[in-house]
């Protein structure tokens, strides 16, 4: 039978992987792949699960992020940089 705290614990992970595999990705600055993930830090039992199952969630342990993308396809950490409109008209 099902304890309270594990069934928050699958309500939580239900709601972070439909909220990943809604979420748009930007193509791979590398290679072009649209097959892109969003980086998270940090190492739970939540986390884990959630790399395990859902491609657009790339789990790395504690310390800095390489990059706030990462490239399924090419494996690279990757950037997107907004370029400032400088008020020149196009």
């Amino acid at each position: 039978m099902a304890t309270p705290e594990t069934y928050d614990q699958d309500k939580a992970y239900q709601e972070l992987h439909a909220r990943f595999m809604r979420m748009d990705v930007p193509p791979c600055t590398q290679c072009g792949s649209h097959n892109t993930a969003s980086v998270q830090v940090g190492v739970i039992g939540l986390t884990i699960r959630l790399a395990a199952t859902c491609r657009k969630f790339k789990l790395i342990g504690n310390g800095p992020k390489p990059g706030n993308w990462f490239c399924n396809s090419c494996q690279q950490f990757f950037d997107i940089h907004a370029k400032a409109n400088q008020g020149v008209a196009p």
